[in-house]
């Protein structure tokens, strides 16, 4: 893993966006994480993302 694979992750983990959906796990917390369970994180919030951006594709084209 690169350095900036880490930091890419550590920032996806506590990112949130005003008023939108996703983790915002204190920079604290996201350090003490095993490297597996961060990792997990990582990929489940990869599908969290892609299934709300086909969501949101779904709703346009019904208007």
């Amino acid at each position: 893993m690169t350095l900036e694979t880490w930091r890419e992750g550590l920032f996806n983990l506590c990112w949130h966006q005003h008023g939108g959906s996703g983790l915002a796990v204190p920079l604290g917390d996201a350090l003490e994480l095993p490297t597996s369970d961060r990792d997990w994180l990582l990929e489940r919030i990869g599908q969290q993302r892609a299934q709300e951006a086909k969501a949101l594709e779904k709703a346009a084209k019904r208007r």
